[in-house]
């Protein structure tokens, strides 16, 4: 027969194809596709949309148990057959529960006598409404079931019964599957299911109204969790459900959001994945625990399968089948240098987590033994993973010997000195040696919380049973508090305090010492540096480089003067001051201000708190603001994660502006919530809920609540985001027309520009002060402060203010607005919209034109730059020191080809970036 066939359909073409036979006659229809295609989620998507349109939906998939598929559905017709409570379906039941009593026993008819009863007693049920048949997986199926239920759908099918069937491949077309096809009535092949679509499905397994959305970290980890199973809606959902069961999942600012983001996602129970390792047999389970758990470090190679054999009690015929058959099932790949790895990161994670520590810890010590005498570098990886022992100085020396070559890298080298340290005595010459180098390289791979946690439960221990050297004693002391400045862990300063008596025990700088540790406790740097320094006089270590670089690092992560540094381990003296390192310190980005203060001696971290809130920063100054807000929501969610809880509360309040901007005051609000109160962000806070005020009209409380916030910060020293608020409420007060106010804000900022003249506060000064006395210069030179800041919001910010002094607004203004646009900042957006339209600027952003295709020679981007950065024809012909005729003409052609029709449009073409390399204003 004809059957209708609907190819590489995607969810919505498979839903529209089922829901018209849903109202159709009884037919059979089968959906096939590859694994990931989503085929269990169109069955469900069918079972939900019959049930509401009051079918009966007898749902029986294969699972784990295929052989019980018939009495699960004898077990489903009773429930039916109860439901409809009709006294002439009474004999139905007792045919049922004969039926299932056959079946439990094994014994009676065959295929076409339990066919033949079943068909009786659905075309018996058929009159009272409409009966819908879902086989999932039905090629899983043993073949006398799985004829069974041939017979039972092409039965049925005249009664107006729907069947419809799930298979994992088209290709089958022999025994029950290919009947199944050569009967059917339709065919819908899935394609499997791409990242979008998967996305979008998302909502509906985190949450149970399915409103609220994923956040990108969320839907990113989930998808490097599962690899190419994250096409697959019922693996997804699936793991989804694990991490809500597990407290993993958060709503944070109206987003799913993904927390404990070291910990491993991981296959959910009973997951066909794992059924299909089991399949495999023990020898290849094995096999693929053993690679799991090494794999943590780095894929095993081809080359090393000889001795992985020898580990696992096999024989190498054996292994090597097993490998191969772990590869034709597709649970593992080789890649071109012979790495052999899992093709779904999650199953690799389970099998780690199954098996615990102590298996792996069995694993590895038969790998030594194995392998003894063997290549230090072979043999260190297994080493560096056995749990302490007593001294073991041979052991020790292959560890480091390791870590020595040239072969390893960074983080390796310093996993094989901490194993080694605690193998050594601490009596043992090596055992200093081996301390120093451990700091080095956990600074130079930095390591700043991975260090502090190994000197407090490795470093420790070992110094309290040996007398090391005053001078090393101080330099693990200063690198300790720089780790736990670095990553704002100075919580957990009383840790560190028995090293530091003993330290002062043994230089006799009790004074000095003590008043490190409280300096540190209280973030007062300049007493830090004086209590550091003294204690590198006294036990000589003015000259150590490890000693300076610990040092940098403590005092460059508390607060202070970013600008001028004075130590002598953060900068020298003749360094100039860096535009952003004040800000950057003021707001406690520590990875931004060691990156220029210890210029080259200083490596960021790649995860962390302070280099999460690194970038949370540095993609608003960028804006990248969806990612901002993305990454603050992942600190947040991970707060209660780290031990102990950190929140960040420049995070927040960056978070809060960005949804105030977009006209989200719900959102901003929530995330000023999260604040604890009287911090060092209390300024930028303020300057948030002034932006809320005057989004919601209450322009005068704004102006009496952002004053009396800034006054009482001013007294309590507060310096962060002070100029920022002086801006924002002198901004309101000059739109409402309050000239005084204006006066009186200004004069105050003016005034913080003398007292704190780094450059964000020069840059608020010039350009606020040049808007309010008209001043086209000072807001030049305020722009160029705000380009060099490379935050894009200030720029616009800058930009608009120009346009509003300047006698060719339309540049500045026009740059403002697609700036505003992109970071959908729609508050600041309507104030540039307004400005735009007064003076009759027209904006397309949509726009395409010959100015696309424009090439323009040097000459020519000259003067177009000159034209949007105001100048006259005249003023060009001068700088050029050409004719104002030859000028006209070049403009003329300039018209031409780029289609522009006015000066305007072709500065506006030239800003967009149609004609080049923008650069705009000249001077600005």
């Amino acid at each position: 027969m004809g059957a209708t066939a609907v190819t590489s359909a995607g969810p919505d073409d498979a839903q529209a194809a089922l829901d018209r036979v849903l109202t159709g006659p009884g037919a059979i229809w089968v959906v096939h596709g590859p694994p990931g295609s989503g085929r269990g989620t169109v069955l469900s998507g069918l079972a939900q949309r019959g049930r509401r349109s009051g079918a009966a939906v007898l749902s029986v998939p294969a699972g784990p148990e295929p052989e019980t598929v018939l009495l699960r559905l004898t077990t489903q017709l009773v429930e039916l057959i109860t439901a409809l409570d009709r006294p002439e379906l009474v004999s139905m039941l007792s045919a049922v529960a004969w039926l299932r009593t056959r079946l439990e026993s094994g014994s009676g008819a065959g295929p076409q006598t339990t066919a033949h009863d079943l068909v009786t007693v659905l075309a018996t049920l058929a009159p009272r409404g409409r009966i819908v048949l879902q086989f999932d997986d039905f090629d899983l199926l043993p073949p006398g079931i799985a004829t069974v239920l041939t017979l039972v759908a092409e039965g049925t099918r005249a009664t107006g019964t729907v069947t419809v069937a799930t298979v994992t491949g088209r290709d089958r077309r022999e025994g029950p599957v290919g009947k199944l096809f050569s009967i059917a009535d339709g065919t819908i092949g899935l394609r499997p299911l791409t990242v979008a679509e998967t996305t979008a499905l998302l909502p509906g397994w985190t949450t149970r109204a399915g409103r609220i959305a994923s956040d990108p970290a969320l839907v990113t980890a989930v998808r490097a969790a599962l690899g190419p199973l994250f096409g697959n809606p019922g693996t997804v959902g699936a793991t989804i459900a694990g991490l809500r069961a597990t407290g993993r999942l958060s709503v944070i600012d109206e987003h799913v959001c993904l927390t404990g983001a070291g910990t491993p996602i991981v296959l959910p129970d009973g997951h066909a994945e794992t059924l299909r390792l089991r399949r495999l047999g023990p020898r290849a389970r094995r096999l693929a625990a053993i690679i799991a758990v090494l794999s943590e470090q780095a894929a095993p190679t081809l080359e090393k399968l000889p001795w992985l054999v020898s580990a696992a009690a096999l024989a190498p015929s054996t292994a090597g089948q097993a490998l191969d058959d772990l590869v034709r099932a597709g649970i593992l790949r080789t890649g071109p240098d012979g790495a052999v790895e899992f093709v779904v990161p999650a199953l690799a994670d389970k099998l780690r987590l199954e098996h615990g520590a102590r298996w792996r810890t069995v694993l590895h010590r038969r790998i030594v033994r194995e392998r003894r005498p063997a290549d230090p570098v072979e043999i260190a990886p297994h080493l560096a993973e056995l749990p302490p022992s007593p001294p073991d100085p041979a052991t020790a020396g292959l560890l480091l010997e390791a870590a020595a070559s040239e072969s390893t890298d960074l983080p390796a080298a310093r996993r094989y000195r901490r194993a080694a340290l605690r193998l050594l005595d601490p009596s043992d010459d090596r055992f200093p040696e081996t301390l120093r180098a451990l700091l080095a390289d956990s600074l130079a791979a930095g390591g700043y919380g991975t260090l502090a946690d190994d000197l407090a439960t490795v470093v420790a221990p070992r110094l309290a049973d040996a007398e090391p050297s005053a001078r090393l004693s101080a330099t693990v002391l200063l690198c300790w508090l720089g780790a736990l400045a670095h990553e704002q862990r100075l919580a957990e300063l009383d840790v560190v305090r028995p090293l530091a008596a003993e330290v002062a025990r043994a230089l006799d700088t009790a004074r000095e010492c003590r008043r490190l540790l409280d300096a540190v406790n209280r973030a007062d740097r300049p007493v830090a540096a004086e209590a550091v320094r003294a204690l590198a006089r006294a036990c000589g270590a003015e000259d150590d480089r490890l000693f300076a670089v610990g040092a940098g690092i403590l005092l460059g992560s508390l607060p202070g003067d970013g600008g001028r540094p004075a130590e002598e381990w953060l900068a020298s003296t003749e360094m100039p001051p860096h535009e952003d390192v004040a800000e950057a310190a003021e707001v406690l980005d520590t990875v931004s201000v060691l990156n220029v203060l210890l210029r080259g001696r200083y490596q960021p971290p790649s995860t962390g708190f302070s280099v999460d809130w690194h970038a949370v920063r540095q993609a608003y100054r960028e804006g990248e603001w969806d990612t901002a807000l993305s990454l603050a929501r992942r600190l947040e969610g991970d707060r209660l994660w780290w031990d102990p809880p950190r929140r960040h509360r420049f995070a927040s309040v960056f978070a809060a502006e960005i949804c105030a901007q977009r006209g989200r005051p719900d959102r901003a609000a929530d995330w000023l919530r999260r604040l604890p109160f009287r911090t060092s962000a209390d300024a930028y806070a303020a300057w948030v809920r002034c932006r809320l005020h005057q989004s919601e009209g209450r322009h005068d409380e704004a102006v009496e609540r952002g004053w009396r916030d800034y006054t009482d910060c001013r007294e309590r020293g507060v310096r962060a985001g002070m100029e920022r608020l002086l801006s924002r409420l002198l901004y309101g007060a000059r739109r409402q027309g309050d000239t005084e106010t204006v006066t009186r804000l200004l004069a105050e900022l003016e005034n913080l520009a003398t007292r704190c003249p780094t450059a964000s506060v020069q840059e608020a000064a010039l350009v606020c002060g040049g808007l309010v006395r008209g001043d086209m210069e000072s807001v030049r030179a305020g722009v160029k402060l705000a380009r060099q800041s490379g935050d894009v919001f200030r720029i616009a910010e800058a930009c608009t203010a120009f346009g509003e002094v300047s006698p060719v607004p339309a540049p500045s203004l026009l740059e403002a607005h697609r700036t505003l646009k992109r970071l959908d900042a729609v508050a600041e957006l309507a104030s540039v919209s307004a400005l735009l339209d007064q003076h009759r600027i027209a904006f397309s952003p949509d726009r395409t034109d010959r100015t696309d295709r424009a090439a323009l020679d040097p000459l020519e981007r000259h003067i177009v730059g000159l034209i949007a950065s105001g100048h006259t024809n005249r003023q060009i012909a001068a700088a050029l020191q050409v004719s104002e005729k030859r000028i006209e003409a070049r403009l003329t052609s300039l018209f031409e080809r780029t289609g522009s029709h006015s000066r305007v449009e072709l500065a506006a073409a030239w800003l967009q970036g149609r004609l080049g390399t923008a650069a705009v204003p000249a001077e600005s």
